[in-house]
């Protein structure tokens, strides 16, 4: 749909109950036919069936689903002054002690987002370059064990302690070193705990309150490690600043500034707060980086030839820096990005955002919803439509290049899909997740050949809050 026709729409007015919706039963609506696992490939399908703007039903409760990129994007650009996120969402995680930017709404969110934002700043990335460089040695050197005996590897597991190692280096200036121990440690309670926060939220029932099952139990331990582990951090934080003050004004890390501004009475953060958001950005650095490193690992495991171009651009790039990968460099690997977006488009480890209207709204197509509105918005599924994207179930790198870009007849590709949102709550890491990517991608390409094992297992799309790759292996060949 075009914006012309969106704006012609206007005065055409319609409510909820002119929507379309899929068959379901009386009072529990279509619950059977959801599957928390499969949420967005259920959403996308109805979407196709049924029209861009559709609704279904939970125990009573209506949620509407928009996949039109024009009023997805007009949304996004909503949030969080109209479009909040879910109550259901806020009360999980408000109830486990776990309440913090990902969570919260209006001036709490504003204030805890403004003590994120400026680790994310260029300047703050540039400083970090050496860790990720350093750290991505480590993987390589991790990955080269790995496949000593058998060159089959389910490579995931790896790729998230990479990312938690980055990530808590980053947070708490405070390297795990997960990629050198294969013990138990945070990432496997982490695992517990982004598929039952995920199944928690789309619950139309909280049973827990009542009673525990074991997965329930298993949460509960998990986030009791996990701030264990993150207090004690904290309570190290505050020594470091109270022996050197000088960290308050220039902090080394996320965590440092954000003790450092909750001794403000103005910006005071609780140790709630301080928990619920290192928990946040970990869930960011971890989960989604290391699954779009995975999902474009699986796309390359069948592509001999973007192997190729990605190591001969990074052989150039590196050439120009004496045989270095430099910050500067990385932006140069403009194939690399190209593959990295196509991935996104293919495989968006977000590729739906839930919300709720803040109070009575009318869609740019004329739908008129009342305040409180569940809301699905489909982030993935604009970038799969034929008329923008020719063979759009083809993994086609060279689309995203700029010749490409300029020749076809809509150059405008990055406004039908929102793999990092959209508006005021865009994620702030996606530089960081493009250093990462490009860091890691291009030092498998150059290190190892990148096939499929005999018989590999079928891939599956898992959703749990971010949208992973599931029974992904691949062989991985030293050169």
């Amino acid at each position: 749909m075009t914006e012309s026709v969106i704006r012609s729409n206007k005065e055409i007015k319609r409510t909820i109950k002119d929507l379309p919706q899929p068959k379901g039963w009386p009072l529990i609506g279509n619950f059977t036919q959801i599957n928390n696992a499969k949420l967005h490939q259920v959403l996308e399908k109805w979407s196709l069936e049924f029209s861009d703007t559709f609704k279904f039903s939970i125990a009573g409760k209506e949620y509407v689903v928009i996949s039109e990129p024009t009023i997805v994007k007009d949304l996004l650009r909503r949030r969080p002054k109209s479009i909040n996120r879910t109550s259901n969402l806020e009360k999980v995680f408000k109830k486990l002690g776990i309440h913090g930017v990902l969570s919260s709404n209006g001036d709490n969110w504003k204030r805890q987002r403004k003590l994120i934002m400026p680790a994310f700043s260029k300047k703050s990335l540039a400083s970090f370059f050496p860790l990720l460089e350093s750290t991505t040695e480590r993987l390589h050197q991790r990955l080269l064990n790995r496949t000593e005996p058998n060159h089959d590897i389910a490579i995931h597991d790896d790729l998230r302690r990479f990312t938690v190692d980055i990530t808590t280096s980053l947070v708490f200036g405070h390297d795990t070193k997960l990629l050198e121990n294969d013990g138990d440690g945070l990432q496997k309670h982490l695992e517990v705990i982004f598929p039952q926060l995920n199944s928690r939220t789309k619950m139309p029932f909280p049973y827990w309150h009542y009673f525990k099952l074991k997965k329930d139990r298993e949460l509960d331990s998990a986030l009791l490690e996990v701030k264990q582990y993150a207090l004690e951090i904290v309570e190290q934080i505050h020594q470091e600043i109270q022996s050197n003050p000088q960290l308050a004004e220039e902090p080394e890390n996320i965590l440092q500034a954000m003790v450092a501004a909750s001794d403000d009475d103005n910006n005071r953060l609780t140790n709630e707060e301080l928990f619920a958001n290192i928990l946040t950005l970990l869930l960011a650095g971890e989960d989604t980086t290391s699954n779009l490193i995975a999902w474009m690992l699986f796309f390359l495991s069948q592509r001999p030839d973007v192997q190729n171009k990605i190591n001969a651009e990074a052989d150039r790039v590196r050439g120009t820096y004496n045989d270095k990968l430099t910050i500067e460099g990385l932006d140069q690997l403009t194939y690399l990005e190209a593959v990295t977006r196509e991935t996104l488009r293919l495989k968006s480890t977000a590729p739906m955002i839930s919300g709720e209207t803040v109070e009575q709204m009318i869609l740019p197509d004329g739908t008129e919803l009342p305040a409180g509105t569940g809301l699905f918005m489909l982030t993935r599924l604009g970038g799969m439509n034929e008329k923008v994207f020719a063979d759009a179930e083809q993994f086609k790198p060279e689309r995203w290049e700029e010749a490409s870009m300029v020749t076809e007849t809509c150059p405008h590709k990055a406004n039908n899909q929102f793999p990092f949102g959209g508006g005021p709550r865009h994620c702030p890491g996606e530089g960081l997740a493009f250093m990462e990517v490009k860091m890691v991608i291009a030092m498998i390409c150059q290190q190892f050949k990148i096939g499929l094992p005999e018989n590999p297992p079928i891939v599956e799309e898992e959703f749990a809050i971010t949208m992973r790759p599931k029974n992904l292996m691949i062989k991985l060949i030293p050169k």
